[in-house]
């Protein structure tokens, strides 16, 4: 990373009793795949953008253009559930968890920022599949073994989250794990809001 960047992305949080659900399922999975860099609890996150390194006078720039793309839109609800892994099961690389619900409004919102990003010149990212990251597999394994684990997961009970804000998130990369420091937070139609709506 430059001197004068900042490694940074935009996210959907999470509270810390759904951290502590993610933990639990990642209990189960644990046992399963040996060699495996597995999120911290505190660190899981839903990215709609990885921007990179940003130069640091770019930021307020980000920041106005995150503002305008939350500023109409209404809050909404995500479930979390359902398991996969990038790039398939039989040579996984990431292991994730995705949505039951909200998938329409989350993609919703990651083409926007992507739109409104790339007029700031960065380039548009189109591979984007909502999803919590549970580990970064290190090893061959085939996962198609474990369907019967997956369907466990089909569901996962009291995982709703409301979401009302986004976070433009600094990420320092450590021998000891990412540190993830929130930059500023995007309230969810605040101008709905301000217009009585």
């Amino acid at each position: 990373m430059k001197p004068d960047s900042i490694r940074c992305f935009v996210a959907i949080e999470i509270p810390d009793r759904i951290q502590a659900i993610l933990s639990e399922v990642q209990s189960d999975f644990r046992s399963r795949i040996k060699k495996a860099s597995w999120t911290r609890h505190g660190n899981f996150h839903m990215t709609l953008r990885f921007i990179g390194d940003a130069e640091t006078g770019q930021i307020q720039e980000i920041d106005k253009t995150l503002q305008k793309v939350v500023d109409f839109l209404k809050p909404f609800s995500i479930e979390i559930g359902g398991i996969g892994t990038f790039p398939n099961l039989s040579h996984p690389r990431v292991l994730w968890v995705g949505l039951t619900q909200g998938v329409r409004e989350v993609t919703t919102l990651a083409k926007m920022i992507n739109r409104e990003l790339a007029k700031l010149g960065y380039p548009t990212d189109s591979r984007f599949h909502p999803h919590f990251t549970l580990a970064r597999i290190k090893e061959q394994v085939n996962m198609r073994i474990y369907t019967k684990l997956f369907q466990k997961y089909e569901t996962i009970a009291g995982t709703v989250v409301n979401v009302n804000h986004i976070t433009l998130v600094r990420s320092e990369l450590h021998p000891s794990g990412a540190v993830y420091t929130p930059i500023n937070i995007y309230q969810l139609g605040r101008e709905k809001a301000n217009n009585g709506e």
